[in-house]
């Protein structure tokens, strides 16, 4: 889903340019549909997809450090990461055990020879944003159909703008573009929990933090071209569904 060019910048090393060529917008279709389907079976269903997608991504970046010589276990970076989603179908209380038992994992791996740095940087963030998307849609799952939608509107904009761009500037503000429409169109019908008003503030929080998500995966592998399809599949979810998760519950409950 992602590419660079080379240049011994910050900006050549976490910016990145969509990749034009290759099956990817129909795998993001797919993507969309499957997630759209979890969402309408259930929080459990969600739990399985997100777990398999970070479980993959977490695994994808432990080997893209071995080939740069920094080796862990892809395995047990899987199952830890695979572990928080998992986890946070019981709750936040479930959501943090799950964080504890992935980080253990990754440090107990570290004890029998695995580079615990690359586990945790592998596993943390990724175990994060999933275990945030499944406890967004335990707490309310409009709100996790409306998150979809827009998290899907940045990155339809910036794929459509970005894969042919000459500037890496050019896809991400197309994709805050498309968000704020989506916005418009979700304060007007107040779509899931959120009033006019919320809806802006939670359509803006994606436009703000969506384009943060690919720069973070990047940090997360060794080049940004090394990031694998399943942690760019994520990287828009990177950081801004725990914040979401996080103001969701704070917005839920002063209305409620």
């Amino acid at each position: 889903m992602s590419g660079t060019k080379a240049h011994p910048t910050i900006v050549g090393r976490l910016g990145y340019f969509p990749k034009p060529d290759g099956p990817h917008a129909r795998l993001g279709v797919l993507w969309f549909i499957a997630a759209c389907a979890a969402c309408a079976l259930g929080t459990i269903a969600v739990a399985a997809l997100f777990s398999v997608l970070a479980a993959v991504a977490a695994m994808q970046t432990v080997r893209a450090w071995a080939d740069v010589g920094r080796r862990s276990n892809p395995i047990v970076c899987g199952v830890a990461a695979a572990v928080v989603p998992i986890a946070a179908l019981a709750g936040p209380i479930g959501f943090g055990a799950g964080l504890v038992v992935a980080m253990t994992l990754v440090v107990v791996s570290g004890v029998l020879g695995s580079n615990v740095l690359v586990g945790f940087r592998s596993v943390i963030l990724p175990g994060l944003a999933a275990g945030s998307v499944v406890l967004t849609g335990r707490t309310d799952m409009g709100a996790l159909v409306v998150l979809l939608i827009l998290v899907s509107a940045y990155e339809t904009g910036d794929y459509l703008m970005g894969s042919e761009a000459e500037s890496i500037f050019e896809g991400p503000l197309s994709g805050i573009a498309a968000v704020m429409v989506v916005t418009f169109a979700e304060s007007v019908f107040q779509i899931g929990p959120f009033e006019t008003r919320a809806g802006w503030v939670f359509g803006t929080l994606v436009a703000v933090l969506a384009p943060l998500g690919a720069l973070l995966a990047s940090a997360l592998a060794p080049t940004s071209t090394s990031a694998g399809p399943a942690l760019r599949r994520l990287d828009s979810w990177l950081i801004v569904a725990p914040v979401w998760c996080w103001m969701l519950t704070n917005y839920l409950s002063r209305i409620g």
